[in-house]
């Protein structure tokens, strides 16, 4: 029996079994196989080495071999003719053809990784030592981690754990809500969120002095008519004197306050994104021109909120985007209201039933001017008499939390109980007599010992 080996560029080299044994003689006894020994190869299997990790299987009743990617393994003889010795060289991929004496064929998939695949799998169980979901399993030549993580945190702890080992594990793994086949405890929770936001606001403004025209004279500052009604045997005589410098008394203030309080709440199941959105919209008219549009200014509270309970830990993890805006009189005086808007974008991790404050703000304006005769209007305490003086402030002071929770599901049987009750009270017409809101009759007493 004869057994050629591909080599090169494809030439074949055939050999006797007598002749290799004379160019590698003892090879089974100077490196032993760490494996099972002289395991008979299957089509198609796929065989996991690490660099310099040796593997052996039966070369009994086959004719010729044939190596893909030189370089990946080297393959030798046994002394007996009746093993092949399969040693990593370097990381890399390749196939091993297998023809028998009765000619049928055995290709072998070999995968040579820098660690030992039993090694990686320790490292990996020490790695995600706490994460209880997910789970460690050997597909073929890879390693592959599959399960369940509650936050994104966790996600990301896997994802990096997985990027040590290029090409050789693979994860899996996904949140909750996230498509993937595996099912998690956690999944079959159901997280409600309370959403606040409060708002103080304050104003105040005066304005107090004599606003002084800014331009005097000009066309046409007397003037003088005569009339004469000849019917009527009369005569009028009028004379009005524009442009004159007098002032205007400023004597006026103003002050408010305000404050808004909303809340939102949002019911989700856990790892599924909710969206809450309450609010309107304004219609205002807009004359451009000759024709007349409708502007339509949106106000009002939008919550979007993706959480992840983790039972184990008893904590929430929560992507949140808020966007909370109210309608206010312009300040430029037009017919067409100002809208404030607060919005917020954040990530976060509470305990249950631990409030915290997302954002804060806290703001002050002042606003003064001073109009009237040049010099004479910024005299302390008499430029009044000579110029007018205004002055604004405006203070704004709100905050942003959020209350999570977990809500217990409701039994199949008190589902139903409640969705009987609910019909009747649509049914019901009146005859009270034939309502059976509740089961009247009382239950058994438990029997007494004698």
């Amino acid at each position: 029996m004869n057994i050629s080996r591909r080599i090169g560029y494809g030439a074949t080299v055939a050999l006797s079994l007598a002749a290799l044994s004379l160019f590698v003689p003892r090879v089974a006894q100077a490196q032993p196989p760490r494996d099972r020994a002289g395991e008979t190869a299957r089509d198609g299997e796929e065989i996991a080495l690490a660099v310099g990790e040796t593997r052996t299987i039966s070369a009994r009743d086959v004719k010729n071999f044939s190596e893909g990617a030189a370089g990946v393994i080297e393959i030798k003889l046994t002394s007996d003719n009746n093993q092949f010795v399969l040693s990593g060289k370097r990381a890399g991929s390749t196939t091993m053809l297998l023809i028998k004496n009765d000619g049928s064929q055995v290709t072998l998939n070999i995968h040579v990784f820098p660690r030992s695949p039993a090694a990686v799998e320790k490292e990996l169980a020490q790695l995600l030592d706490g994460l209880g979901s997910v789970r460690v399993r050997r597909v073929g030549a890879r390693i592959v981690m599959d399960g369940v993580v509650s936050t994104e945190a966790e996600l990301k702890r896997v994802q990096h754990v997985a990027s040590l080992y290029p090409n050789q594990v693979e994860s899996l793994v996904t949140l909750p809500g996230g498509g993937g086949a595996a099912v998690d405890e956690n999944s079959k929770y159901i997280v409600r969120i309370d959403f606040y936001f409060v708002q103080y606001d304050k104003n105040s403004s005066y304005g107090v002095g004599l606003a002084w025209p800014g331009s005097v004279g000009g066309d046409a500052v007397v003037k003088s008519a005569v009339s004469f009604d000849f019917v009527g045997g009369s005569r009028a005589a009028t004379a009005s004197i524009t442009n004159q410098p007098l002032p205007r008394l400023d004597i006026a203030s103003r002050r408010g306050w305000a404050k808004v309080l909303k809340q939102a709440t949002v019911v989700t199941n856990n790892g599924v994104e909710a969206n809450f959105a309450n609010g309107g919209e304004q219609n205002f008219s807009v004359t451009q021109g000759l024709t007349v549009g409708v502007q339509r200014i949106a106000y009002g509270t939008d919550v979007t909120v993706l959480p992840r309970y983790n039972a184990s830990k008893r904590e929430v993890e929560m992507k949140l985007v808020a966007d909370v805006s109210d309608l206010t009189a312009s300040a430029s005086g037009s017919s067409l209201p100002s809208r404030t808007t607060s919005k917020l974008t954040t990530n976060i991790t509470l305990k249950l039933g631990q409030s915290i404050v997302l954002s804060g703000i806290r703001s002050s304006s002042q606003q003064h001017q001073v109009s009237g005769l040049p010099g004479l209007s910024d005299i302390p305490v008499l430029g009044v008499l000579f110029g007018s003086h205004a002055n604004q402030e405006l203070e704004t002071e709100g905050a942003v939390f959020v209350v999570p929770s977990v809500v217990e599901a409701v039994p199949a049987a008190a589902s139903e109980m409640v969705d009987a009750a609910l019909s009747k009270f649509g049914d019901y017409s009146g005859n009270i007599a034939k309502v059976q809101a509740y089961d009247k009759a009382p239950g058994a007493p438990p029997s007494v010992p004698r």
